[in-house]
Parts: structure tokens; sequence; C-alpha cells
């Protein structure tokens, strides 16, 4: 198989977003980007330079609608979603099914899914403190579970040591709950939106990197506005000020240069037949 070059894999992460913001639009859904991706639209107008991600983020409603129309669209995209694949995240990839993704590090997705953009939905937490860590800590549990539903999705890591451990650590996860992987992620799917409707005052992904950074008014998600994005006109929250500063502190300050380095967990090829 052919391996694609940066540009190819941009091109392709591009013309997701662009199928995912013509659907929205279509059907007027708000969304936004989300994480680097936002970050990127504001310091580098695109692709933060050393960064080949693209993530968008829905508040959940609009991101059960998104689900919905994505599963139903035909063509070469594809979503990998719970309700149509085995998952062991508990968000959804939109990729381009004539490609695929092979990687040692991440046994998830190694040679299941192709070049795609992350898509999260954004739940409701508890306005208190001691409950909010109780509920994060129950649906870190139920992630933990997740992943261990099947082998060797559960030992993915980046790193060799990480991935040693975890043939060890996860190994009873595994023992429970292997086979159980569309009963797990219904149930995950379900305790994330716990206190949907309750009126509780924050929003978050509930399995964020960024930990307890992420939690945000419910207002930032009620308001959007169009954004260049490369060569994209695309959507983001209004708010964007706030997102960034909790998730990053002076955001608009580049890092140091030890720190702009792509850590190159995947390599993408088209698949065999593809000129």
């Amino acid at each position: 198989m052919k391996e694609l070059s940066v540009e190819e894999v941009r091109k392709i992460q591009l013309e997701l977003l662009s199928f995912i913001d013509k659907v929205c639009r279509e059907n007027k859904i708000e969304y936004s980007l989300a994480g680097g991706s936002l970050l990127g639209s504001q310091r580098h107008k695109g692709f933060i330079p050393w960064d080949g991600d693209i993530d968008i983020m829905l508040r959940r409603d609009y991101y059960e609608q998104l689900m919905m129309l994505l599963t139903d669209s035909n063509g070469v995209y594809k979503l990998h979603y719970y309700k149509n694949d085995i998952v062991y995240q508990n968000y959804a990839k939109f990729y381009d099914n004539r490609t695929v993704l092979k990687s040692f590090k991440d046994q998830m997705y190694n040679k299941r899914i192709g070049v795609h953009i992350d898509i999260f939905p954004q739940d409701f937490l508890p306005d208190e403190i001691k409950e909010r860590r109780r509920f994060l800590k129950e649906v870190f549990n139920l992630s933990e579970a997740l992943v261990s539903t099947g082998f060797p999705a559960y030992i993915s890591g980046t790193k060799w040591y990480y991935q040693f451990a975890r043939i060890f650590l996860r190994f009873p996860l595994f023992i429970k709950y292997h086979g159980k992987n569309r009963m797990i992620a219904e149930e995950m799917d379900k305790l994330m939106q716990n206190y949907y409707g309750n009126y509780t005052k924050e929003l978050g992904f509930l399995s964020s990197k960024y930990f307890t950074k992420e939690h945000f008014p419910k207002e930032i998600f009620e308001t959007y506005e169009d954004v260049p994005f490369e060569n994209l006109t695309v959507r983001k929250i209004k708010q964007h000020e706030l997102y960034l500063k909790q998730l990053f502190g002076n955001y608009m300050q580049l890092p140091p240069k030890k720190e702009r380095v792509d850590h190159e967990f995947y390599k993408w090829f088209w698949k065999e037949g593809k000129l």
C-alpha cells in the first residue's frame, strides 16, 4: 500500500470537515472546532504546524442529531460510532474509507479506520465539586472497562512500557468484560448523559485529556460564528477565549521549540487498488 504524504492527509481531513460543515448547516446543527483545532484557527488560521489532528465538539443534543445523519451518509466516508461499530472510546470518528491507519502504539484503531476527524459530545457536569469528582471517576472507570473489552486494544499506549504495564493492569478487566463491547458502550453513553436536563451550570467532554480543566459555562455553547480554517470557513463558539484560556493559558504564545513536535502515533496508507 502507498503511504500518504502529510499534504494528502491534511487534504482529506479538510474534505471530511467540509462535509460535516455542509451537513450541519443544512440541518441547523451547531458545532465548533475544539481543542488544538480551535487553538489553531486563532493562532495559525488553520492546522497547528506540528499537529495533524482536527477535532470538533457539539452539545449533546446536536451530537445525537449529527450521529444519525452521518450514519446514514453514503459514499467513501464512514462513521466510527458505538451503534454501528466496535468502539473502545466514548466519542466518534468520521473517516475516509479509502485509507487505513497503521500504528503499533494505538491498537484500538490499528488497521480498523482511516484518515479521520474526532467528534466529541459535550455533556453536563455536577456543580458541586465533590460530586463532580465522584462522577468523573465513575466515567473513568467505565472508560477503562470499555477499552478492556478487546485485545490487543486494551494494551494501547504511547510508550512500550505503558503497553507492557497494561497487559497486566487491565487483564482482570479484559477477563470480566471481553465480548461485552456494545453493552459497555451503551452503558457509557447513558452514564455521560446522567445530568442532561438537570440544569447544571457547566459542560465538558467527560473523558478529556485535559482532565479537570475540561468544564465550561454552558452559555458558551449557545452562540456560534464562522471562522477561517485553512481554505475553509467553518464554525466555532463565539466565546472561544474563555475556552482556550482555560485549556492552554496564554494560548497565542508559541510553546518552546522542543515541544513543537508531532508524536507520530500513526502512519496512513491508501488501501490497495487506490490509484
